[in-house]
C-alpha cells in the first residue's frame, strides 16, 4: 500500500490524542504530566526508525507525532492550570527522560553474559536503543527544553493579546511556533554546533528542518480544536495564573 506510512501515523495521532484526553478526563493534571513524561521518552525511542512518506518522497524519522502532542499538553496545562503547572509538566518530563536514560546506561554497563536457563539475553538490542549518541542526546534535551518554553511563552501571550478569545488560533500558533522552534534548535546543535563535520545552511535547512515541519504543521492545525475540547471534560479546578509579560 502507497500510503501505508501516512495512515499509520494517521492511526499513531489518534490514538496519541486520544490517550490525552483520556488522561486528561480521568486523572487531570496528574494524568496529563503522566502523558507528558511518556510520550518524550517514547518519542526519543521511536526516532530510531526510519519510514517513508509517498506523499513526501524522503525518507524521515519516526517520533514527530508522537512528540508534537507533547505541545498539545503544553496548552492545556497552560490554560486550565496556569502557567506554572505547564512549566513543571515541562522541567517533569525533562528529568523523567534524563532517568530513564540515566537507567539504562546503567542496565547496558552490565557485563554481558550467553543465554542460560532457556532465558533470551537481548543485550546487543538493548545497547543498540539505548546507547544514544551524545551529540544527539544533549541536542534533544536542550530543543526540548526551549521549545516546549516556547510554546508556553506564546500561547499565554497569544492568551492575553486576545483577552481570553480564539483558543484554536492561540493553540495553532504556538505550536506551529515552537514544534518550529524546536525542530531548529535540535538541527542546529546536532548538525552543525555539535558535529564533527558540520554541514552547511542549505543543507540543514532543506533536509532536516523544512522536511518534517509541513507534518508538524497539520498535526497543529489537528490539535488546536483539541485544546478547547479538553475544557469540557477535564475535571474542575481552579485557574490559577501566574503568568506575566
Amino acid at each position: 500500500m502507497t500510503c501505508r506510512a501516512e495512515l499509520l501515523s494517521v492511526l499513531m495521532l489518534i490514538v496519541s490524542c486520544s490517550a490525552v484526553l483520556l488522561m486528561a478526563r480521568f486523572f487531570g493534571k496528574s494524568g496529563l504530566f503522566a502523558y507528558s513524561a511518556i510520550s518524550v521518552v517514547g518519542a526519543n525511542i521511536q526516532v530510531l526508525k526510519l519510514t517513508a512518506y509517498s506523499t513526501i518522497g524522503e525518507t524521515v524519522a519516526l517520533g514527530t507525532v508522537l512528540f508534537s502532542t507533547t505541545f498539545l499538553v503544553d496548552n492545556i496545562l497552560a490554560e486550565y492550570y496556569g502557567a506554572k503547572t505547564a512549566e513543571r509538566c515541562v522541567l517533569a518530563s525533562f528529568s523523567c527522560y534524563l532517568f530513564f536514560t540515566l537507567i539504562m546506561r546503567i542496565t547496558i554497563w552490565h557485563p554481558e553474559v550467553a543465554n542460560s536457563g532457556g532465558c533470551v539475553n537481548l543485550h546487543s538490542e538493548l545497547k543498540n536503543v539505548f546507547s544514544p549518541s551524545w551529540i544527539f542526546f544533549v541536542s534533544s534535551l536542550i530543543s526540548y527544553v526551549v521549545g516546549q518554553f516556547v510554546d508556553i511563552f506564546a500561547f499565554l501571550c497569544l492568551k492575553k493579546l486576545m483577552k481570553n478569545k480564539r483558543i484554536l488560533l492561540r493553540a495553532f500558533f504556538a505550536m506551529a511556533l515552537s514544534t518550529f522552534a524546536d525542530n531548529c534548535v535540535f538541527s542546529i546543535l546536532a548538525w552543525i554546533v555539535f558535529a564533527e563535520k558540520p554541514i552547511d545552511l542549505q543543507t540543514l535547512w532543506k533536509t532536516y528542518i523544512f522536511i518534517a515541519y509541513p507534518i508538524r504543521l497539520v498535526i497543529a492545525v489537528l490539535c488546536a480544536p483539541l485544546v478547547k475540547l479538553a475544557g469540557l471534560i477535564i475535571p474542575r479546578e481552579p485557574n490559577v495564573q501566574e503568568f506575566r509579560l
